[in-house]
Parts: structure tokens; sequence; C-alpha cells
């Protein structure tokens, strides 16, 4: 797959070719990683909720939650992201990208205390449900500032890494709760629950030394604030750098063609064919990031393995360990990947890979229960194979392509439609997926199969290729028809910047004209006094 190139990346600039020789980008990269630390949590919180089943004390203590109850502390963590994402879209657009982060991660702490130290189911409950709603406004404004802080060279890996470090966080949840199983007393479901402070805490400190999105500076009036931002960080300080003046022209071009954030509304998502376009993509991709079967077979592994006649809780979490790394590894390598292989190719390949696996899931499922055991094991390799192909695409691009797609004053709008669709078709799945389970076990695979037929259908005809792009251009893409609309864009975008700089220099002929004629005016008046004088 060839390479499509940013048009960014052929202009000069004062950087190394290797980020880790050069100042400027390790300090990017790092205000990157404070960003995609923000999905710790729910990684994190995946694994935890998995391996507590496993965990003899933590059964004990809230007598062994199945069905029901199981479903209800699953989905806590996701229901006040329904509210929570649409107040942090209003934060990030009133205050900035940064203190929304900041009030997301300080709830996530809270929360985690409640967890760590509660007594009831209702308490537990009511802990998740301050990490849900933490996490649901750090996700809306993270994957922006992500976005609008990287380098043009970096950004598209590292936006496409940023939900892989959910495996960062469940990884080291699996492995906690492992070493959990070794405390004889309450602290063996505690400690692992107290660990989740840990990402929020670097969250805060990280983007605390951190730049604020020079597109909100731009779009706040602080022009010369937001130009110094770029020098620094994509350029080591230098403000006349060719690629942050071309950036800076582009940005500001397109927040000028985009209008004021008074004007815009949320009735903009579906005022254009455009933007409806957007927030369908959105919407169902948010939809899919668990309807694909995922959330079954990481929230609920533990009694996917009991089926199978997996039921020893050190292979269990073992398992759980070993998966989260596998899928850390899978998402991190799918998004070294980003600017190589097209959009569509990695959504369908996922979706064929699914479709695959988990076929042979369910029919090994169903012949370990009619009776041959010797089926229950081999399943288990084919649930890594499963979420290899769920991580290539369903891990690296969701929040990055929703994000890029969107225009600035839509964005975190956007976001908070994504993080509140995806909060509740996820809360209702995981509240679901139990019973169902439950109910009909290795069948309700089957109704995977088919979400994933239908999603691979719907990405052939209206997915758009971002791949390569700058984050302006990409934000037009969906104003075209699909097979047109990277040329279209990329030339929308070089008129506007054409336009712009046309439009500055006709500022500034008329103002040296009218220089010139206050110039002549005052020689005139001048001359005039001198006369009056002489006479």
């Amino acid at each position: 797959m060839t390479t499509s190139t940013n048009h960014l990346l052929s202009v000069p600039n004062n950087t190394h070719r290797n980020w880790w020789k050069d100042r400027s980008l390790r300090l990017n990269l790092l205000h990157c990683a404070g960003c995609c630390l923000c999905v710790f949590y729910l990684g994190y919180d995946q694994a935890l909720l998995a391996a507590l089943q496993a965990i003899p004390a933590w059964n004990a203590y809230f007598n062994t939650p199945t069905g029901t109850t199981l479903g209800l502390i699953a989905s806590s963590l996701y229901f006040p992201g329904l509210f929570a994402s649409f107040f942090g879209s209003w934060v990030s657009m009133k205050y900035g990208r940064k203190p929304t982060v900041w009030i997301g991660s300080v709830l996530i702490i809270i929360g985690t205390f409640v967890n760590t130290f509660a007594t009831t189911t209702a308490i537990f409950c009511g802990g998740r449900v301050l990490i849900g709603a933490g996490g649901a406004i750090t996700k809306v404004a993270a994957p922006a500032l992500l976005n609008e802080i990287a380098h043009p060279r970096i950004r598209s890996v590292v936006a496409a890494s940023y939900y892989g470090w959910f495996f960062l966080g469940s990884s080291l949840s699996s492995w906690l709760c492992l070493a959990g199983l070794y405390i004889p007393n309450d602290w063996s479901w505690r400690m692992p629950c107290m660990f989740q402070l840990l990402a929020p805490i670097l969250v805060i400190a990280i983007t605390f030394t951190g730049p604020e999105s020079p597109r909100f500076l731009i779009n706040q009036g602080r022009n010369d604030q937001a130009l110094d931002v770029l020098a620094k960080y994509h350029a080591n300080g230098k403000v006349d750098d060719p690629l942050v003046q071309l950036e800076y022209s582009e940005i500001c071009a397109a927040l000028e063609s985009e209008g004021e954030e008074h004007k815009s509304s949320w009735m903009d998502l579906v005022r254009t064919k455009g933007n409806r376009r957007r927030i369908t993509m959105a919407i169902l991709m948010a939809c899919g990031t668990n309807w694909t079967g995922s959330g079954l077979l990481g929230y609920y592994l533990t009694p996917i393995l009991a089926s199978v006649g997996i039921k020893d809780p050190k292979q269990t979490t073992s398992l759980n360990g070993g998966l989260a790394l596998f899928n850390l590894l899978s998402c991190e390598l799918a998004a070294t990947q980003a600017d190589r292989i097209s959009r569509r190719v990695s959504f369908f390949v996922s979706g064929a890979g699914m479709i695959s696996s988990i076929a042979i899931v369910t029919g090994m499922s169903a012949t370990f229960a009619a009776g041959k055991q010797a089926f229950g094991i081999p399943t288990v390799p084919f649930i890594f194979i499963f979420f290899f192909f769920y991580d290539i695409a369903w891990m690296a691009l969701p929040f990055h392509y929703c994000t890029e797609i969107m225009p600035f004053h839509l964005r975190t709008k956007g976001l908070a439609i994504f993080t509140a669709v995806q909060t509740f078709a996820n809360g209702f799945n995981q509240f679901v997926n139990p019973i169902a389970f439950k109910a009909i076990t290795w069948r309700f695979y089957i109704v995977y199969i088919v979400i994933n037929a239908a999603y691979a259908v719907y990405f052939f005809f209206f997915l758009i290729d971002s791949r390569g792009m700058s984050l302006e251009s990409t934000t037009l893409l969906f104003d075209y028809p699909r097979k047109e609309a990277r040329q279209r864009a990329e030339e929308e975008m070089q008129a506007r910047v054409a336009a712009r700089a046309e439009a500055a220099m006709t500022k500034a002929d008329l103002k040296t004209e009218n220089s010139e004629i206050e110039l002549v005016e005052d020689a005139a008046e001048l001359n005039k006094d001198g006369n009056m004088y002489k006479a």
C-alpha cells in the first residue's frame, strides 16, 4: 500500500527528521501522551470488572453478582456520559481543551476513592458513576486537543494510537488483579481499584505543562499566542518557519470560513448534507466500538471462559492480562501504519476477520456445549484472533476519524454526541450482554456476526479515506461525493488559503495607500501652515 503524502510535510521545517533527536517534537509527543492517557481509565475498568469476577474476595463481599446486578454494575460507568459529554463540549469551547481534561480527571480521582472504599454494591456503583462522568468529559476534549496540538508529521500515528492506550490500562489492571489473588483479605480487590488513580494524576501533571489548542486560541482572538505555540512545538520556536506559517494560514482560513462560534449551534450538525453525513458516521462508529463483539468478549471474558471449561481464577486472570498485552501491541502496530493503509481497507479487513473469528468461536462453543469437551480450550486462540482484527480498525480509528472529519466549531459537539452515543450503546450493551449470554449462551454470538456484516456494507458506500491529509483539509471531506472528496477537499483548502493571502495583500495595499494619502495631506497642511507664518 503506497503512502498518501500530507502536503504540509513537503514544506521546509525547523525540526530533526528523527523525533527523538528534536526537543520540540519530544515535548509535543509527551503532551500528546498526556491526552492518550485519558482513555486509560476505560481500559483499566474493563479489565478490572472482568478480573474482579475471578477474585473470590470480591465475589464474597458483593454476593457474587450475576445477571441484572452484574449488568447494572457494568453499565453504571457508562450512563453518566449521556449528560457529562455535553457539559464537556460546552466547557471545551468556552474555557479551553485543557481545563476540560482537568475537570474530568478530578472526577475520576474522586470516583476511584469511592470505589476503593465501597462497602455496598450501591456505593461501588456510585464510584463508577463518578468515574464514568469524568471519563466522558475527558473523552470529548482529549482527542480534540491531541489532534490540534500534534505536529503534522506525527498527528495521524499518534491520534490513531489514542484509543490503544485503553489496553495499557487493561493490561495493568489485569496483572494487578492477578497479584490481588495472593492477598488474603478485602485488599485483594481494593488494591487494584485504588491504582485507577495513576492515569488521571499523570494526565493533570503532563497537560499542565503543555499548550492549549492553537485553534482554540485563534478562535478566541489570541492569534499571537497561537502562533507562538505552533512555533515552539512544531519548529523549535522559529515563528517564520514555512511549516508554521502554512499551518497558521490554513487554521485561520478554516476558522474564518466556518464563522464565529456564537453563530454555530447543535442544529448545525444536521443543517447541511455534509454535516449530516459526518454525524451519521460518528454515531454509527460510536455504536460499533462495542456492538461488534468486543464488549461481550471483553467485559464478560470470565463467564465466557467458564462456558468452555476454564474456571480456575489464576488461569482466567492470566488470560485477561495476556489478552490486554496482545491488544496493546496489535493496536499500536496498526497505529504505526495509519499513514500507509487506507481507512477503508482497515475496516474491511477488520470486519472480515471478526466475522470469521466469531463464527469459529460460535461453532466451537456450540460443540463444547453439546458435550465434546475437546473443543473448549481451542476457543481461546480465536478470541485473541478476533481482538487482533478488532484492534486494527475499531480501536485505532473511530475517535481519530470522527475528530478529524469535524470542522473546528463542531468538533467538540460531534465528539460529545459520539461519546454520548457510545456511552448509551455500551451501557445498554453491557446491561443486556450478561442477561442474553446467560439465557442463550453461544447463540448470542450470531447477533454480532450480523452486525459486523451490516457495518461492512455501510462502510463500502460511505466511508471516505482521510489518510495522509492535513487536519484542515480532512474537515472538508464530507462536503463532497466519496470518490472525488479527497481531491476537491485539498483544492478547496488551497483556494481558501490563497484567498486569505490575497485579502491580506489587498488590505496591506489599502493600508499603504491610505498612509501615503495621509502623508500627502500632512505635507499639504504643513505647507499651508508655513505660508500662513510667512504672511
